[in-house]
């Protein structure tokens, strides 16, 4: 099931917070299929969460706390699955089934994790697709006076549509970077790291302390021996290699702000011959990357430091 196919299977679309998670006894419940396999057919459970509603982004709903159920696997299994836990805030798309909320899709990921406290609504406005609007929401993150952060955020799934290319989401963790909420800034260096392709000027940025929470989340490519490992890799294979095997322009705006100064140089030099009326990239090569951070009017750039209107 497509992102756009699942919001069309929606009657609700909110942000909440999971505050229990309970197995329902259906004495009677048979998923379809179970009954030439019942051993496999005993591991589908109802699952009911008890969410508190924070934020309507499609349909209607007065109340404050709802139920919403699932065709639950309890059986051993890997994938992007819907584990969550309480406490969890995340955004849900459901429909209505029997007076029931259910989620448009069980098991596979319907159940989206929100990096943030939500805003009283969403960046942008109507004309613009609701994926993009909902992955903006997961990028602008509370005010400094009004964070209560304590670990970093974690992005992943922070755009469940896929609407925004890989270097609009390389920009919004750079301008991340100048957030003055520490565990911010130790989520927005993560997730360059994550991303590769030497966005990773960060990790030089951060304190001791900061670097040992870079793991928090499950990093895997957050130690100093994985940063030091990438670029001892970049450097070797050299721009050429890069520039010829990756011709793609996605990719190559990622080399114009790797932070292999060398390099950079002679990335910038392929993309100013390459592409001279395409300013999107990471050049000219002895300026910062470029950063961007999420108000009501959706991404935009981010000279200097951190704007104090957005504190």
């Amino acid at each position: 099931m497509t992102p756009d196919e699942m919001l069309k299977r929606s009657d609700l679309v909110f942000v909440g917070v999971i505050e229990r998670h309970h197995f329902d006894s259906w004495p009677f419940f048979r998923v379809p299929g179970s009954e030439t396999s019942p051993s496999e057919g005993k591991y589908w459970k109802i699952l009911r969460r008890k969410v508190r509603v924070e934020m309507v982004i499609r349909g209607v709903e007065p109340r404050d706390w709802i139920d919403v159920y699932e065709i639950f696997w309890t059986g051993g299994t890997t994938g992007d699955l819907n584990s969550t836990t309480d406490g969890q805030r995340a955004l849900f798309l459901v429909r209505k089934e029997d007076g029931r909320y259910h989620v448009v899709r069980d098991w596979w990921r319907s159940i989206f994790s929100v990096a943030n406290r939500p805003r009283p609504r969403l960046p942008l406005d109507d004309s613009r697709p609701l994926w993009e609007r909902i992955a903006l929401m997961n990028w602008w993150l509370p005010e400094a006076k009004e964070s209560t952060l304590i670990r970093p955020p974690n992005f992943w799934h922070a755009d469940p549509g896929s609407a925004l290319s890989r270097w609009r989401t390389i920009k919004l963790a750079r301008g991340l970077l100048r957030h003055p909420s520490s565990a911010v800034r130790v989520g927005a260096c993560r997730q360059l790291l994550f991303a590769g392709w030497g966005q990773d000027e960060c990790f030089d940025t951060l304190s001791g302390t900061e670097k040992n929470r870079l793991q928090d989340g499950g990093c895997v490519v957050c130690s100093a021996a994985d940063v030091a490992a990438d670029r001892h890799r970049m450097e070797q294979r050299g721009a050429d290699w890069y520039w010829n095997r990756y011709p793609d322009l996605e990719t190559r705006r990622l080399m114009t702000a790797v932070s292999n100064v060398r390099m950079r140089r002679e990335f910038c030099r392929r993309w100013t011959a390459e592409y001279p009326d395409d300013r999107d990239s990471g050049c000219p090569p002895d300026q910062p990357p470029p950063a961007t951070y999420v108000t009501e009017q959706g991404d935009l750039p981010l000279i200097g430091p951190w704007p104090r209107s957005a504190q």
